[in-house]
């Protein structure tokens, strides 16, 4: 598989040892079998259609079953189906593979890897529970459990399948259901990377780490799941990953509007207020908002500030010091249009707020 993740860390471990949640973390394997396909072809939606079907049946019970409509020009595409896609590697649709591993059409060959991997020792688990939802955001926590004394560099990839997507399909009259469709990647809610551990593990070690999704208005609530996906970067090279395990049930939690009484421990990004707030009594104004050359930063006082800019994948664009300052001005015309969370930090507190730049 591409390897399709930046390493550029100088701690071993990115998430936190030992986690303080009480939930535990099942000892099981767990099988990934994935369909790479296209609405437009005709293939997928014929013999390719009721190969998946036949998956669910017999394999979405015990292992995370998905459809990844990669090619960018089939509906239902998203960049997260595709660069999971890109992973694997293929050369057609449709495409089957096992635990990351390029089948072709051989479903059967497919399926032949995750059952073999189901009863093999167990080397580590990414299971996670749901800590925060709400109608835009769901926040949750990955516990990666090592079962085994482990040395590497492993790779937390978390994902939002809904199934029954009703859409067109070549080789269907009408729309159809689409089945356990990848439709976003979840993003890490306090840094940029999805590396968990450069280094090495001990047996019984947990590392914990928080993903956060931006929900979108035409998903189906009561057909969204969550899978969560561990991957290492193979020893002899490391521009390829291999799968290590998945866990396609939460520990704890409910994937339900309203569930979560307090707040997660970082705030995502769509929670942060826009506009003046107090911090240990400095206050802080963004403006203009939305930001088009430049952008301005008013405090209340003069303060050495630290500023970074991080785009809605938490991806790092801009991280600047000023020293002694109490007027910031800020160049975005280089900077792609979207929306980016702006983080302020001072020697009195962290300021958090989100900047759109046309």
């Amino acid at each position: 598989m591409k390897k399709i993740y930046a390493l550029a860390l100088s701690s071993l471990f990115m998430g936190n040892i030992i986690a303080q949640s009480e939930w535990m973390v099942p000892e099981e394997n767990i099988g990934m079998v994935t369909k790479i396909t296209a609405t437009w072809c005709n293939p997928c939606g014929t013999w390719g259609w009721e190969a998946m079907e036949g998956l669910i049946e017999t394999h979405s019970e015990d292992n995370i079953v998905i459809s990844l409509y990669a090619p960018s020009s089939s509906k239902l595409y998203n960049t997260a189906a595709e660069e999971l896609a890109d992973e694997i590697g293929y050369s057609g649709t449709p495409n089957f593979a096992g635990n990351g591993l390029d089948q072709g059409t051989a479903v059967a060959s497919a399926t032949a890897i995750v059952d073999t991997f189901v009863s093999a020792p167990v080397v580590a688990v990414p299971a996670y529970a749901i800590e925060w939802v709400n109608a835009d955001t769901i926040v949750i926590e990955v516990k990666t459990k090592f079962f085994e004394n482990m040395d590497g560099s492993f790779v937390l990839d978390v994902f939002m399948v809904e199934d029954h997507v009703i859409e067109e399909q070549n080789g269907h009259e009408d729309d159809v259901p689409h089945h356990m469709v990848v439709r976003k990647r979840f993003s890490p809610l306090k840094d940029s990377t999805d590396y968990i551990l450069v280094g090495s593990a001990s047996s019984g070690d947990e590392i914990t780490k928080k993903y956060f999704i931006e929900v979108e208005a035409e998903w189906n609530w009561e057909d969204l799941y969550i899978m969560s996906t561990l991957w290492m970067e193979n020893p002899e090279d490391p521009e390829d990953l291999l799968y290590v395990n998945g866990q396609k049930t939460w520990q704890e939690g409910e994937l339900t509007i309203g569930y979560g009484t307090d707040a997660p421990v970082y705030f995502p990004p769509n929670t942060w207020a826009i506009g003046v707030e107090e911090v240990d009594n400095i206050a802080f104004e963004l403006y203009p908002n939305p930001a088009k050359d430049r952008l301005n930063i008013k405090l209340s006082e003069s303060a050495d500030v630290e500023v970074i800019f991080t785009d809605l994948l938490g991806k790092e664009v801009l991280h600047t010091n000023f020293t002694s300052r109490d007027l910031i001005n800020i160049d975005v015309t280089e900077m792609p249009a979207g929306v980016y969370m702006v983080q302020l930090k001072t020697d009195k507190g962290d300021h958090f707020d989100r900047v759109v730049v046309k």
